[in-house]
């Protein structure tokens, strides 16, 4: 599942106030899907197939995640944003960028999302964890 941005709010606790939002690019392109992070590099995660009479699903490379069937790409991108984790999604980015791309890649179908790294307990909640 992935996490969701959250806004600062004074009132919440340290260990829900202490995250780090950033924000990646998915792009659907000639049969397969794309991922950019904030940085602007570009790297191939997936295919996105049109499967008859059920419509859009994206598959991607890493842990065999696919998407329910979606009306259009663009929602498929959607939904499978929605089983992505930032642990997951900046883990693939350590790979090489060799993704090449040709074009104006706001003309494709795409779909942005926020997702917050979470701070190490240490560095947001000064109490000793528990001992067993």
């Amino acid at each position: 599942m992935a996490s969701k941005p959250r806004q600062a709010d004074d009132s919440a606790p340290a260990s829900l106030a202490a995250s780090l939002a950033y924000t990646f690019k998915l792009f659907a392109t000639d049969h397969r899907v794309l991922a950019q992070n904030g940085d602007g590099k570009l790297i191939d995660i997936g295919a996105i197939e049109h499967r008859e009479k059920k419509g859009f699903v994206v598959s991607l490379d890493v842990d065999e995640l696919e998407s329910e069937p979606e009306a259009s790409e663009k929602k498929a991108l959607q939904n499978i944003a929605s089983q992505i984790t930032f642990d997951y999604l900046d883990g693939l980015f350590t790979s090489e960028d060799v993704t090449e791309f040709h074009g104006k890649l706001a003309d494709l179908p795409h779909f942005e999302l926020t997702l917050d790294e979470t701070l190490p307990r240490s560095l947001t909640d000064r109490t000793p964890p528990h001992l067993f």
